[in-house]
């Protein structure tokens, strides 16, 4: 009979490894985010402040939404490694490339804020502002999403890798495709940034409403396991 091999696990000290490293690309794409703020110029000649927050909201807006975004997305992926105890490859190369996204969303952000910028308002395009750049922009949003996703689906089919006190959360009803759902509203409001940049502009607002939508709802099993977890004087 044929036995079927199995990808090598990394154990130990090496999902510590990964862990750490993921965790500091984030920290540092998260951090880059904040540069081009920097070179924005302060009030001139008396202004008050106002006029250059209001002459540079949309790279204001862009920022804080991108990076409360991805800090929500760090948060799960942090929920989800904390449950390994070992990665093999399909992870590995998932992660990676999760990492990939996250490290490109600092410069289209900052490019994606300047389209903004160039049309002097946050709700009016000007007939030189680029909709293609939102356009990479959202789907590089969506990528981030779908890639979590995959990361968490690959664990739920193979259990080998969680910790033996850890179990792949069921969910129900629209939660269980919450992620995809998320990644597919990125990809729509692209394609809308092609047809009607304005309506573009006020969609993202939709994300927030989906995320208190679609938020998991524990079961029984997790909340017994979340009160064994602060027993021990973790934090969940």
């Amino acid at each position: 009979m044929r036995v079927r091999r199995s990808d090598p696990l990394s154990t130990g000290r090496e999902v510590d490894r990964l862990m750490a490293f993921s965790d500091g690309v984030v920290a540092v794409a998260i951090t880059l985010m904040v540069l081009p703020l920097i070179n924005i110029e302060g009030p001139v000649g008396g202004a008050p402040l106002y006029t250059v927050v209001t002459k540079n909201l949309g790279q204001l807006v862009i920022f804080l939404f991108t990076f409360y975004v991805v800090a929500v997305m760090w948060r799960v992926h942090s929920r989800i490694f904390s449950q390994i105890r070992g990665y093999d490859n399909p992870l590995f190369w998932l992660n990676t490339t999760w990492l990939a996204a996250i490290v490109l969303l600092p410069w289209f952000s900052s490019l994606y804020g300047d389209t903004f910028a160039k049309s002097g308002s946050f709700t009016d395009f000007s007939t030189s502002a680029t909709p293609d750049i939102a356009l990479f922009y959202w789907v590089l949003m969506a990528s981030v999403s779908a890639l979590g996703t995959l990361m968490g689906r690959h664990l739920s089919r193979n259990p080998r890798l969680l910790l033996p006190e850890s179990e792949a959360a069921y969910l129900s009803g629209a939660a269980r495709y919450r992620g995809w759902i998320i990644a597919g509203y990125f990809l729509f409001i692209g394609v809308m940034s092609l047809f009607s940049p304005i309506i573009a502009s006020y969609l993202p607002i939709g994300i927030f409403v989906l995320s208190v939508f679609l938020k998991p709802k524990q079961t029984p099993a997790e909340v017994q396991s979340r009160a064994v977890t602060d027993s021990n004087g973790e934090t969940p």
